[in-house]
């Protein structure tokens, strides 16, 4: 009979569909100009930008992390509208001043030119990070920038991406989509799943690098995969016309119809210097495959792959070396890469650029949440990986008006596990807070006195909840994870369960006695297929539902 009910109510959540809206707020200071830019730090100011071209000449400077998980619902399902577009380009400064754009969703297949900046010329956009975006376009699609031109002063650094980017027909990348004209790329990353169905250049970080443009020190983690696809790389699709990449890395895979490599698909001409990769380029039975380079013209200097782990024991270019010798830095120093500003090698690993997030140190944070308990608040994150990890300092601000200056204090300390290959969990409490709004973030210390910090995470504390609630999963739609949230009014025995759209239990989060306050688990969907999730919590005799999206 439970089950019955359950199943009408998950049915009957299949007709119901979320409200969402969208308010364009003008910036509450600055004037636009590169000594007052405009202050962004709401969704709505951001929302602002894309319906005001007239303004894409301006200077803006963001000011506070935006959540723009609710662009999902935007324009009829569309969700977000690139700034710069084919008509009409951005060709100002944005400076992300190192704040986050969390779940951006853009959803426009038919169209060209998207990202969080369509088009952009002669432009600077620098200090942007990205996370768990959902983007997907036609031709020149990337997380950052779909299309960057203009005369040569095009800049994009120190810019960084996650999550999912896809395409219909070309130029799709996880950061960037195209570069021409001496666009100048520093100091960048992407940890993106770029992917096509017939699509071709794709690349882990950008789908077509040419015109004398310049990539350096930045590196692609995420697979790239265009099954009936042409030129697809673990870094980047297609390179041409004397363009130059220089001490650049790549861990993703390739996979395409034709023209598979490494790091690059097909390069026509230009120059490659002291970069690597490491996945693997295969093909679905067409023709060409390489470990560095499937298919090379130019110059490629001082460039390897590993043969072990790619499984590929030729390429067009590069040098194949195995996985032993991948992790010596002679194998480095002696084709005169420089260890001294550029890179470094910490225990038994590979390579890594110096002073990159997300990678600088040699412990991969995989997830990293905070929720409130109470008059205080719960950290938890995973780790992958570690090498000579000392711990973990967990620092702390109060969240004011953003143009205050942002003063951080230790909260606490955390000893990390030194060196370990299996994921490894941590906690800590931070009690007696009084209510308000809080930011954390991890620093994370190396045994050598190194140190680097997690991206920041916010709550809100206050008293004790008045009323058991169930919140919105957070992102939604999400790949492959989300976290869901909730409150207890009273100290009560919790069920937080997974269904599919047909009642099927999936995942059990929660079963068990829960103090009064609030709080987030995590839910991993990537063993799952796409579609229709619900989360029921069940606190005493009170059951809440929420529909959730997994979009792969």
């Amino acid at each position: 009979m439970a089950k019955t009910a359950l199943i009408f109510v998950v049915i009957t959540a299949l007709f119901l569909s979320f409200a969402s809206s969208q308010t364009a707020d003008a910036p509450s200071a600055g004037d636009g100009s590169s000594g007052t830019p405009y202050q962004i730090a709401t969704l709505n100011n951001l929302y602002w930008i894309t319906q005001n071209n007239t303004e894409w000449g301006k200077y803006y400077i963001q000011t506070a992390n935006i959540d723009a998980s609710s662009t999902s619902g935007w324009d009829s399902g569309s969700g977000f509208s690139p700034i710069g577009n084919g008509t009409s380009s951005f060709t100002g400064s944005y400076d992300g001043g190192g704040y986050t754009i969390s779940s951006l969703y853009i959803s426009r297949s038919s169209t060209d030119y998207i990202g969080l900046f369509g088009f952009i010329s002669d432009a600077t956009v620098k200090n942007i990070t990205l996370t768990s975006i959902t983007i997907s376009g036609a031709s020149y699609v990337g997380g950052v920038v779909g299309f960057s031109t203009g005369s040569g002063s095009a800049l994009i650094e120190n810019c960084s991406s996650t999550g999912t980017v896809s395409g219909t027909t070309a130029h799709i990348g996880g950061l960037i989509g195209k570069t021409q004209a001496g666009t100048i790329v520093n100091n960048c990353f992407s940890t993106v799943a770029v992917s096509s169905t017939s699509g071709n250049n794709l690349g882990g970080f950008i789908g077509y690098h040419d015109q004398s443009s310049s990539i350096n020190r930045c590196y692609s983690k995420g697979n790239a995969t265009s099954p009936d696809g042409d030129h697809v790389g673990g870094f980047a699709g297609t390179m041409g016309n004397s363009a130059t990449i220089s001490n650049c890395y790549c861990t993703g895979n390739a996979y395409s119809y034709n023209r598979a490599g490494g790091f690059i698909g097909s390069k026509s001409s230009g120059t490659i210097t002291n970069c690597y990769s490491i996945g693997s380029a295969t093909l679905n039975g067409g023709s060409t495959a390489g470990g560095f380079i499937a298919l090379n013209s130019g110059t490629v200097s001082n460039s390897f792959w590993d043969t072990d782990a790619s499984g590929n024991g030729s390429s067009a270019a590069g040098t194949g070396k195995t996985t032993t010798q991948m992790k010596t830095q002679s194998t480095f120093t002696d084709a005169g890469w420089d260890f001294s500003t550029v890179w470094e090698m910490i225990g038994t690993n590979y390579p890594r650029l110096q002073s990159i997030p997300d990678g600088a140190l040699p412990v991969e944070l995989v997830s990293f949440t905070v929720s409130s308990i109470q008059t205080g608040a719960e950290l938890k994150w995973n780790t992958a990986t570690e090498v000579n990890d000392y711990g973990f300092e967990i620092e702390r601000t109060v969240i004011s008006h953003p143009s205050s200056v942002i003063s951080w204090s230790k909260a606490g300390f955390v000893e990390g596990s030194g060196t370990i290959n299996a994921p490894k969990e941590y906690s800590f409490t931070d009690k007696n807070l009084s209510a308000g709004e809080y930011s954390y973030r991890l620093k994370q210390i190396d045994r050598d006195g190194k140190f680097s910090y997690s991206q920041t995470v916010e709550v809100t504390v206050t008293s004790i909840p008045t009323e058991s609630t169930l919140a919105q999963n957070y992102p939604n739609p999400f790949n492959p994870s989300t976290i869901i949230s909730y409150q207890l009014p009273v100290n009560s025995h919790v069920t937080l369960k997974v269904y599919d759209a047909i009642g099927r239990e999936v995942a059990t989060l929660v079963n068990e006695m829960k103090e009064a306050g609030s709080y987030s688990d995590q839910f991993d969907g990537i063993k799952l297929s796409s579609g229709m999730y619900f989360a029921r919590l069940q606190s005493g005799e009170k059951v809440q539902l929420k529909k959730m999206i997994l979009l792969k």
